[in-house]
């Protein structure tokens, strides 16, 4: 792939990613604002200057210019605008709140689609199945090659990569095993094969390794708890960068990204492989469900805070004051945001970003 080609098919990755990011998220919020028939004025993707737009049933229909962002607007969030029939405000607050989570939850869901997906590329249902050999190795010395299918060992047919494990590691220091191996062509061979005694592991190996069994089952639990997996992943990382243990913190070099960063590692992503490209947009997509959720001015869980004291206080706010808070914290969001995407420039320059080089 020519340079030329590699930047052009990176930056349609990135659109994409951007695109598979915001898109569903908007279409959350989107649909549960119909479904309780709040009166939804513009459902866009992009920013900036419109290139296309329709209307149908009162709502405005667009794709914009830049394809960093998105919204949707509804009725009643807006100056002069918060008293009118069927907007947001009118609804109960369960309702309010349903709106509010249905982005960052379809961004859940998207993430658990995507690795519920990778997950059934890689099924396996073959024991034994050898992917990697090492060189060299008891393993590599008697014949065995990646792709190849231990059948038994010493007369027993393993059924998990754990059993052979123990075979192997069961046997005296120099006592040879006997191995039923079957070439990828159909060939079947019996080889001995003499484990080498690992003082680290205190155990006897052979030098391969040796592919996990992955049933439709084994993917759909993988893709179901991968959100909360990779929530877990998150919070320990912030806690790392907060508390030091990451050299620089939230701003170093191993730190906070934005948009600039989010699109260098989604481009160089790409380029690895669609496999990659999918699985970062996974990751991605369970950040900015859980960015959304921080009860922030401007962020979903910033406004479901304000939903929520609304109904313990028993009254609603002054809705002009609210939007001079909320516009307060979106201006605060976005001078962070331009902030951290000049920390990635600077990565990027001095080749300091991480997994790029």
């Amino acid at each position: 792939m020519t340079p030329l080609v590699s930047w052009l098919f990176g930056a349609l990755a990135v659109v994409g990613m951007f695109l598979l990011l915001i898109g569903p998220h908007e279409a959350g919020h989107f649909g549960f604002a119909k479904l309780f028939r709040v009166n939804v004025l513009e459902f866009s993707l992009g920013m900036g200057t419109r290139l296309w737009s329709t209307t149908r049933n009162g709502t405005l229909y667009a794709f914009r210019l830049l394809p960093i962002g998105g919204y949707v607007r509804l009725g009643g969030m807006e100056p002069g605008d918060y008293e009118t029939p069927n907007g947001f405000h009118s609804k109960a607050a369960w309702q309010r709140i349903l709106v509010l989570l249905a982005g960052p939850g379809v961004n859940f869901l998207v993430a658990a689609l995507i690795a519920t997906g990778l997950g059934m590329s890689q099924l396996n249902s073959v024991p034994g199945l050898v992917n990697q050999v090492n060189v060299p190795s008891p393993a590599y010395n008697a014949g065995i090659r990646p792709g190849d299918q231990v059948v038994s060992v010493n007369g027993h047919s393993p059924r998990s990569s754990q059993e052979i494990i123990s075979a192997v590691a069961s046997v005296a220091p120099g006592q040879a095993l006997t191995v039923v191996v079957r070439h990828p062509n159909g060939g079947v061979v019996t080889v001995p094969v003499t484990p080498e005694y690992d003082p680290t592991l205190k155990r006897s190996l052979m030098g391969v390794s040796i592919e996990a069994i992955h049933t439709p089952t084994d993917a759909l639990v993988a893709g179901v708890t991968f959100p909360y997996h990779t929530t877990i992943g998150i919070a320990g990382g912030i806690y790392q960068l907060t508390s030091g243990e990451i050299p620089g913190g939230l701003l170093g070099p191993s730190g906070a990204t934005g948009p600039v960063g989010i699109a260098a590692l989604t481009a160089h992503a790409a380029n690895q492989g669609f496999e990659y490209w999918l699985y970062l947009l996974a990751i991605l997509s369970v950040a900015l469900g859980l960015a959304n959720l921080l009860p922030l001015p401007a962020l979903d869980g910033g406004r479901i805070v304000v939903v929520l004291v609304e109904k313990l206080r028993g009254r609603a706010f002054d809705r002009e004051r609210e939007m001079q808070f909320q516009r307060f914290g979106l201006v605060a969001l976005l001078a962070l945001t331009a902030v951290i995407a000049y920390i990635d420039i600077q990565r990027l320059i001095n080749h300091q970003f991480p997994g790029i080089k």
